[in-house]
């Protein structure tokens, strides 16, 4: 078989040199070796051949850095590589046909089901490394849904997972972002964070430092790919995303109306050693959980901050947990109690019990006074 040509990456790391894999050279350890948690390690002396992404990836979208070319194949840019054959099989049939919209995105409303579910479909279409998360996502929620075939489904799901991250590394290093292409792009990004969610969700570490390890590995990865996305924003707004992005913005900043957070919000102005720019972060994560709460408690209850809220916390804020600051600690209990509240969600599961249980018990009785509402949910 012919292989068509493609840049190869001269500075990726020594792992997927050896698996045949499109690197995208994220030090000190790459996209693709922290999804599959392998070993990653680089040549001695090598240098990226593109610079890495900034820490922080909450800062509002700025202008794009790219400028728009004409519309491309994007099968016609992909490499095969020996490793990382795309046959269609049966399996992959089994796994399109039983990818379920509905139970995948509980999180969206009626009214822009329609629209999603159009953009999804054209997105496969378009991207084949879009269509591959597909396939892999599906696989998890089989891992779930027939459980005597869990490791059949999980297999697939990490081979398809890392087929689609291999590919979009390589589009996303060859091709200019455009009107045409950022739609599937920042899809990808969706759809592959809610996989890493799901993957985090399932974990029950007896060290909770390896959970939240996990945890803030995760927020790496979405961090990488959504500046990518943020710099095609002008494109974005111009796009069939448009409305969708406005209805998830909407909800991000919408008014409160509750007082299940007023405890965290007075535990963090109350807190020693916090500057104004991260007791801000701290305010607005908080803010986001209250709307979490107040989106529970309509009728039908939303869920949507289940799913966002980590990705869309302010990079500071998410900078204490890495300190295992304990108020920060206390917010994501919180998070935990709205993971509980939706725990007949196949991809939530028992995840919200957990994290509250573990956050309780790493802190002590010293912040137990703190941690009984969220402890309340599970008596």
């Amino acid at each position: 078989m012919l292989r068509r040509s493609h840049k190869k990456s001269r500075a990726g790391c020594l792992e997927c040199k050896r698996r045949h894999v499109k690197c995208d050279e994220q030090r000190p350890v790459c996209i693709i070796c922290t999804l599959s948690e392998r070993p990653c390690s680089y040549p001695p002396n090598s240098q990226p051949e593109r610079p890495s992404p900034p820490e922080s990836a909450y800062s509002s979208p700025g202008p794009s850095t790219v400028s728009p070319s004409t519309p491309y194949n994007v099968a016609a840019e992909l490499p095969i590589y020996p490793s990382l054959s795309t046959d269609v099989n049966f399996d992959h049939m089994e796994l399109l046909l039983r990818f379920d919209s509905r139970s995948q995105y509980p999180d969206t409303d009626a009214l822009i089901n329609n629209l999603a579910d159009k953009l999804h479909n054209d997105a496969m279409l378009q991207a084949p490394y879009y269509l591959l998360e597909t396939l892999a996502l599906s696989a998890r929620r089989l891992a779930h849904v027939e459980p005597e075939k869990s490791e059949h489904y999980l297999n697939y799901a990490v081979t398809l997972q890392t087929k689609a991250v291999s590919l979009y590394n390589h589009v996303v290093s060859t091709v200019k972002i455009d009107s045409v292409n950022c739609v599937p792009i920042t899809q990808f990004s969706s759809l592959l964070g809610r996989h890493l969610l799901v993957d985090l969700w399932a974990r029950r570490d007896a060290d909770f430092n390896v959970f939240l390890h996990h945890y803030l590995e995760f927020i790496k990865v979405q961090t990488g790919i959504k500046l990518i996305t943020h710099s095609a924003w002008p494109e974005l707004m111009n796009s069939e995303l448009k409305d969708l992005l406005f209805w998830a913005g909407s909800l991000h900043t919408k008014a409160t109306t509750g007082h299940e957070c007023d405890a965290l919000h007075h535990l963090v102005r109350n807190a020693t050693g916090l500057d104004a720019p991260t007791l801000e972060a701290c305010e607005k994560a908080i803010s986001s959980l209250q709307i979490g709460f107040d989106l529970a408690q309509e009728s039908p209850p939303r869920c949507f901050i289940v799913f966002h809220w980590s990705v869309a916390a302010p990079d500071l804020f998410t900078e204490l947990i890495a300190q295992r600051r304990p108020e920060a600690l206390v917010c994501l209990a919180y998070w935990g109690v709205l993971c509980h509240l939706v725990r007949d969600l196949w991809q939530v599961g028992g995840a919200g019990s957990y994290i509250i249980n573990s956050v309780a018990q790493y802190l002590g009785p010293d912040w137990a006074p703190f941690m009984a509402y969220p402890l309340s949910f599970l008596t």
